[in-house]
């Protein structure tokens, strides 16, 4: 057999191969058992824990864990910029960019939502609300209690007087 032909039967017999002898992580198969999360075994404690919340009603009695000074407005207010104008505008009173394409976002100057314990905006933001993602990813204790600090500054809009 000449060395052309031994060549283009050894192209055809590499081609009929498939990817499955790649070893590397990028071609692994998805799925299965390990992808499956464990579960915590019992008595342990995650580090960086928050308290476990399945709805935002039983989180209302959550207290802040620590008071509310000018520096935790401020810290509050820099995480607004970063993660919540796009939806409650940079005031917090709604009117953000994204309302134009998603369900408007609130005021959080609206008494209905000032009247909320503490807790329960806590749990807002650690869990979403009903158009609202989950907003926890990336932030620590202190900057969501920041966060809640920061509404509690929102005053509601004075009523617009029809000419």
């Amino acid at each position: 057999m000449s060395p052309k032909a031994l060549a283009a039967l050894a192209t055809v017999a590499c081609m009929a191969c498939g990817n499955d002898w790649r070893t590397d992580m990028w071609f692994q198969p998805g799925g299965g058992l390990h992808s499956i999360a464990r579960p915590e075994p019992e008595g342990s404690i995650p580090m960086n824990a928050r308290p476990h919340l399945d709805d935002r009603d039983e989180a209302e009695s959550l207290k802040e864990a620590f008071p509310t000074d000018t520096a935790s407005v401020a810290r509050g207010k820099a995480l607004f910029t970063d993660r919540c104008i796009s939806c409650h505008g940079s005031e917090g009173h709604g009117g953000g960019p994204v309302g134009r394409y998603f369900p408007p976002a609130p005021d959080l100057g609206y008494p209905a939502i000032q009247s909320h314990p503490d807790g329960y905006i806590y749990a807002t933001i650690v869990l979403g609300g009903r158009a609202m993602p989950v907003m926890r990813e990336g932030l620590s204790q202190t900057d969501l209690w920041d966060l809640v600090h920061l509404v509690r500054t929102i005053k509601p809009l004075p009523p617009k007087v029809l000419p």
